[in-house]
């Protein structure tokens, strides 16, 4: 990593140990407390956080530093083409649709994200980068980047500048203040939409409304020339609504909890994870509970070691952690059909989800009831959510 990777690393860990009560923590506590910290703030900083997708989903042509020709992916028969973004903001996405894809992809990339929500819908490209100098490159709950491209659509209303605010914000992370506040200055226009351009440091921001109060951004990192490949990511947008589909079969969600969003996370062409995020009937519309408890399935990213307890459930490897805020996180390994790197898990991530899902009993259970759908390796098989 660089050295603002590094720093965005200490600084998220820092937040993580903010949320943990001092003294007594456990090694390993704060380890897995540090990947979930880091998927609810994947992108906050360059090259810190984990996020992937499947190129089926993502698509596209591959960019270079400047403009290069490359491979054109044929859209999915269930693609719905439409003439482009909305005229009108949505209140609320729909989280088991996707409004758009990439049709431009930029140089070197291995890593891709494709993640809905209720508020905003976001799309990454990545190039996988070592977590240690001289490393391995390969995929895990927690890797590094060291160049990347984000979009962001955001609903109406939605700041999709959080995570650069933030970053600005956060005095720890240091260096001077941008010389243009966000959204930046005013530049050429994007599809005859007034578009503002903004640097900072590493980091590189293409925004425009698409609608009235509505905005998309496109992030760059570690990119020459970053508003050049900003706009051709933007020009190579393909506009086509898609049914958000995952390699693992339906279950009753707990406590009668609502879907907020997913994920779909890739590397190198592979799946990596499917992911399905809930909240409790009470926090619907809440700004301050974006999840109650999240279950999904991995393909390869964890280890035998993660499975060293000796815990079984139905006869098969499971794994426990459990925090002093009284959430955890649960993994049931060897997935009946036939893959073995397959793990089903559930992560409750506030208390009310913990009990919505039956504490340790309830959410193991849940976990071992995940099933693989035929055909899981192969995309195109996927149900609908």
């Amino acid at each position: 990593m660089n050295d603002n990777e590094e720093r965005a690393v200490r600084l998220l860990l820092h937040r993580v140990a903010d949320e943990l009560p001092p003294g007594g923590v456990p090694a390993q506590e704060l380890v897995t407390g540090g990947q979930r910290m880091l998927r609810r703030r994947r992108f906050a900083v360059a090259g810190a956080a984990a996020v992937l997708t499947v190129v089926a989903l993502l698509g596209g042509t591959v960019l270079a530093g400047g403009p290069r020709a490359a491979r054109t992916v044929p859209p999915a028969d269930s693609a719905s083409p439409t003439a482009g973004p909305p005229t009108v903001a949505p209140e609320r996405f729909d989280p088991t649709r996707q409004p758009f894809r990439l049709g431009s992809l930029p140089p070197n990339v291995g890593h891709q994200t494709y993640e809905t929500d209720v508020r905003m819908v976001t799309v990454n490209a990545s190039v996988p980068d070592a977590i240690s100098p001289g490393g391995p490159v390969e995929a895990g709950p927690i890797m590094a980047f060291s160049a990347s491209v984000t979009v962001r659509m955001g609903a109406r209303g939605v700041d999709v500048f959080f995570n650069e605010r933030e970053r600005v914000e956060d005095r720890r992370m240091g260096g001077p203040p941008p010389e243009v506040p966000l959204p930046g200055a005013p530049v050429a226009p994007v599809n005859g939409k007034p578009a503002f351009f903004y640097t900072h440091q590493h980091a590189a921001v293409l925004s425009w409304q698409y609608a009235p109060d509505g905005w998309i951004a496109i992030s760059v990192w570690e990119y020459d020339r970053p508003e050049e490949l900003a706009r051709q990511i933007a020009e190579g947008l393909v506009w086509e609504e898609r049914p958000v589909t995952v390699p693992f079969a339906s279950v009753a969600a707990p406590g009668g909890a609502v879907l907020e969003g997913t994920e779909i996370r890739t590397f190198r062409g592979g799946w990596l994870d499917a992911s399905l995020r809930y909240v409790l009937p009470e926090n619907v519309g809440s700004a301050e509970v974006r999840s109650d408890y999240m279950l999904g399935v991995s393909n390869g990213i964890f280890k035998d070691g993660e499975f060293k307890a000796g815990l079984t459930v139905a006869g098969r490897r499971a794994m426990a952690d459990e925090f002093s805020n009284g959430t955890g996180v649960y993994r049931v390994g060897e997935l009946p059909g036939g893959c073995t790197g397959c793990v089903a898990e559930v992560n409750p991530e506030t208390v009310a989800g913990q009990a919505a899902v039956g504490g340790r009993t309830g959410a193991l259970e849940l976990a071992a009831s995940l099933r693989l759908v035929d055909g899981w390796d192969d995309p195109a098989s996927w149900r609908p959510v």
